[in-house]
């Protein structure tokens, strides 16, 4: 589409690549360290990886659409880290759909708190800024139990 479009005389448009490799690199870090980072000894570090004002959503049991702020969020996590012997995540089937400076990334999750397993779908929007790549919206759901 990007060919068709910069195709077209008198637009002016010029072709850039999506993402280069290093950006690619950063990228991949950025999804690598929201695993790595999800530990009680790291979590002050895990919540820089999201922008300020990104958004995290989860559908309720009641129907509901549960919105957190950054802040919200975080605090939460340390709440259940407090509470927990050993809390884990790791991400499968994972797929990432490119586009200039912004990618959408889809995962199954499996979330391990005191070795009891529950497993979800994970979607992370993220945007590569003047200070690199930030998650800025987070949207999960549980699998029915």
């Amino acid at each position: 589409m990007a060919l068709l479009i910069a195709s077209i005389p008198g637009l002016g448009l010029a072709v850039e690549e999506l993402n280069s490799s290093e950006s690619r690199a950063a990228m991949g870090k950025l999804l690598k360290d929201y695993i790595g980072l999800y530990s009680k000894e790291s979590l002050a570090r895990w919540k820089e990886l999201f922008h300020p004002s990104a958004v995290i959503m989860f559908p309720s049991d009641d129907g509901a659409i549960t919105v957190r702020s950054v802040e919200e969020f975080y605090q939460r996590q340390q709440n259940f880290f407090a509470q927990r012997t050993s809390v884990s995540e790791r991400l499968e089937n994972v797929q990432i759909a490119e586009g200039r400076r912004m990618s959408r990334v889809l995962a199954d999750f499996v979330f391990i708190a005191d070795d009891v397993e529950k497993r979800g779908k994970l979607g992370l929007h993220l945007v590569e800024g003047n200070d690199g790549w930030e998650i800025v919206g987070v949207v999960f759901s549980y699998d029915k139990p």
